[in-house]
């Protein structure tokens, strides 16, 4: 449904409707469709094991999750730009970013009992982590680069190891 139709004008009877899930057993589960969302990008990144090194972008497992993104976009990448031109302009990619500035927080909470600190306040960085995450998609979908590459350049941008010489 996403491929065709913004999250927003998505309706209960259409997502019931579609995955032949009657509408009671969807109740069961999920509270309305931003729950089953939620739902659905939470087991994503718990997969995805962002764990802290992730969150602070250390070297290796940033490239592993990068990896695992890019290699799970790029098997589905007719539906994920389908998904990506359908919602750019509707709330899809603000719930996508806000569900992983959550995510991120979580993360980094866990992280601070743990002795790491920021030398920034934790807002603005997961904040723009996770606007880096949903750009970093955006922009593999619109540029059409091959998987390895993308994550290479990607590497060399959060490592700041922008230019020759």
């Amino acid at each position: 449904l996403l491929e065709e139709t913004p999250f927003e004008r998505i309706s209960l009877t259409q997502l019931c409707s579609h995955s032949m899930v009657p509408r009671s057993t969807f109740y069961r589960y999920f509270e309305d469709k931003y729950d089953l969302l939620y739902y659905c990008l939470q087991t994503f990144f718990d997969d995805a094991n962002l764990d802290k090194d992730v969150v602070y972008l250390k070297d290796g497992k940033s490239k592993k999750f990068v990896t695992k993104l890019i290699t799970v976009m790029d098997k589905n990448k007719d539906s994920f730009l389908r998904i990506w031109k359908t919602n750019k302009n509707g709330i899809f990619m603000d719930i996508l970013r806000d569900y992983l500035i959550q995510v991120l927080n979580q993360k980094l909470d866990d992280s601070l009992l743990e002795g790491h600190g920021l030398k920034i306040s934790q807002p603005v960085f997961t904040y723009l982590l996770a606007d880096l995450y949903v750009s970093m998609g955006k922009c593999y979908l619109e540029n059409g680069c091959d998987v390895e590459g993308f994550v290479k350049d990607m590497c060399l941008f959060v490592e700041r190891e922008f230019f020759e010489g």
